[in-house]
């Protein structure tokens, strides 16, 4: 059985601005091929998926249409972070990043929108 590791941060971001809410994985893969992320907004929503190594937006809410991407040179050193652009009120809250592979890792990073 696969070990699960959940990790819990807070950040903040400002109306209009970009934040990136983080994610690593402890033990980076040996190949990005063999990985999938999921990133999912309030444990359902889809924000944006990772899949054996490649961005893929095609089941992705349409509230994250243009606003949300990752950097797809820093998967094989375990990063999957994401980041949120044009920041709107209703971004605020649980968003979950699922790291699927031999060891499965959870991160949840509570988003705080404050004004400008």
């Amino acid at each position: 059985m696969a070990d699960e590791v959940s990790l819990q941060e807070t950040v903040v971001g400002f109306i209009g601005d970009s934040v990136v809410l983080p994610c690593f994985s402890k033990k980076p893969p040996l190949t990005i091929q063999d990985i999938t992320v999921l990133w999912r907004y309030k444990y359902d929503l889809n924000v944006y998926d990772i899949i054996k190594g490649k961005g893929s937006v095609e089941e992705q809410n349409q509230e994250y249409n243009n606003r949300a991407e990752t950097f797809p040179e820093e998967y094989k050193t375990g990063n999957f972070s994401l980041k949120l652009n044009n920041l709107q009120h209703t971004d605020a809250g649980k968003y979950q990043c699922y790291i699927i592979s031999k060891e499965s890792e959870d991160w949840i990073v509570e988003l705080r929108i404050e004004g400008v």
